[in-house]
């Protein structure tokens, strides 16, 4: 009896390109991920935009990073945006707590890219402070929905060691 796997690509919800209201909701430690620069420590971050899809949904975008506040790291970058100010020499000798960032209200650049196959996603190009309706920064302005479900709140969560040991369980 033939065993035939096909491609079935999911269609999910575009988000819009544009500049858009969203709360860091996690901050999730990859592990060690090969890339075309070898094995690199990695981290995403998951922004929950203010703006639904069409089911009423909010749109969840995620932005991968190299482990690294080197100055020209992009995570540093980002942070640095999101924050509105560079980070000390102290704050950067003594370490960020991403943890501190969730819940945060910010702004992200969505931009649309195209792949090989024609298909296209949205990604995140930039990360910015939010400002209220006075024009000020507000991180804690926008409340998140409530629906989002942090990774290491998961059932059958795994840190990125367990999982690199067990592969994944069902």
């Amino acid at each position: 009896m033939p065993l035939i796997v096909k491609d079935e690509p999911q269609e999910f919800p575009l988000c819009p390109e544009g500049l858009h209201a969203a709360i860091l909701v996690d901050a999730v430690d990859l592990g060690e991920q090969e890339s075309k620069f070898g094995t690199k420590h990695k981290l995403s971050l998951c922004f929950e935009t203010q703006l639904m899809d069409e089911e009423g949904k909010p749109f969840i975008l995620v932005k991968r990073y190299t482990w690294s506040l080197h100055e020209k790291s992009n995570l540093r970058k980002d942070l640095e945006r999101f924050r509105n100010r560079k980070f000390t020499l102290a704050e950067l000798s003594e370490g960020v707590d991403l943890e501190e960032y969730i819940g945060m209200s910010c702004n992200i650049l969505v931009v649309h890219n195209e792949v090989d196959e024609g298909k296209v996603y949205s990604n995140i190009e930039s990360v910015l402070p939010y400002k209220n309706s006075r024009g000020l920064v507000a991180y804690k302005e926008l409340t998140s929905s409530g629906t989002y479900t942090r990774v290491i709140e998961r059932v059958n969560y795994q840190t990125p060691e367990e999982f690199s040991a067990n592969g994944v369980t069902s």
